[in-house]
């Protein structure tokens, strides 16, 4: 055992590349570079991945959890979820497969760099200075499906002139988010290097309604544990423990959203043995009891 663990502290400088989580987009047609997935159907969970592109998941039937930059969104049929480019994400459906339309839209398509008009508004996007709203209100979702679901028939039918209605209703979608569902970025998240803690992620995933320690997700990663806590809040923003209560609490809350199962149940399938902490994580992150979040919900 400690031949292993000197080798872990031997292991803790190296560095895996980015590209184990680089993700390459391929488009029908390179000059136009537009991809859709229609009624997709999510049975399993996607390893974690992130692109140059824009991604637009429009949520059909069943519910899915999405994890984009580690941070999870519950949703539901009806949502629209923007996952903006070099964001880490992974999409998993929760309790029965789920379907959904996905949108992967290259910045190029926009407008090139001669059309000044469209490139002051790209810039500051595409070199991340802004962001668009990951999981939009549904004010700006009740604009967007019938921008969506044309631009989704246009591409289809392959129409004369589709490419001009496509681009049209691409260029309908952006101003609607630029409009109303942006923030800036405060800060750039470490990009790269997502392979290095992706043995942590992976055990989380599977193992979130047991104990876990640092101990252990830190010997998964081959590393000692203080070098470990740095890359793992330097990579997601938050402390590992911080991620594993939000993943915790992300099952929770589907949980509380699709099933009829008592709190304490809820509490105690997610990892929970304190009913008491559980209630009061809850609330921290949501801003709701999950008793007064469960009121909210119809009977199944």
């Amino acid at each position: 055992m400690s031949d292993l663990l000197n080798r872990q502290d031997a292991l803790i400088e190296i560095e895996q590349p980015r590209e184990k989580w680089y993700e390459t987009i391929p488009f029908p047609d390179e000059a136009f570079p537009i991809r859709i997935l229609q009624n997709r159907e999510k049975r399993t969970a996607d390893p974690v991945t992130w692109h140059e592109q824009i991604e637009i998941l429009c949520i059909r039937e069943g519910n899915l959890i999405c994890e984009c930059d580690f941070v999870h969104y519950i949703c539901k049929p009806g949502d629209i979820i923007i996952i903006n480019p070099c964001e880490a994400h992974a999409v998993f459906p929760f309790e029965k497969p789920a379907r959904f339309d996905c949108l992967m839209i290259d910045p190029r398509l926009c407008g090139s760099r001669d059309d000044i008009n469209v490139q002051k508004f790209m810039e500051s996007y595409t070199e991340r200075r802004i962001r668009f709203v990951t999981n939009i209100g549904p004010e700006t979702e009740a604009l967007l499906h019938p921008v969506i679901d044309e631009l989704i028939c246009e591409y289809t039918a392959k129409e004369t002139g589709y490419e001009l209605a496509v681009k049209g209703n691409l260029l309908r979608l952006l101003a609607i988010l630029f409009r109303r569902e942006v923030r800036q970025e405060e800060s750039i998240p470490r990009r790269g290097n997502y392979e290095s803690i992706a043995p942590a992620l992976q055990y989380i995933a599977g193992h979130y309604t047991q104990d876990i320690s640092l101990a252990d997700l830190s010997s998964l990663c081959c590393m000692n544990r203080s070098y470990f806590c740095r890359q793992f809040h330097e990579i997601t923003g938050k402390t590992a423990m911080v991620y594993v209560n939000e993943y915790r609490l992300a099952k929770a809350k589907a949980l509380l959203l699709t099933t009829n199962d008592s709190i304490c149940e809820i509490a105690i399938s997610t990892g929970f043995s304190d009913n008491s902490y559980f209630t009061r994580k809850f609330k921290e992150l949501y801003g709701i009891s999950p008793s007064a979040m469960r009121r909210k919900v119809p009977k199944l």
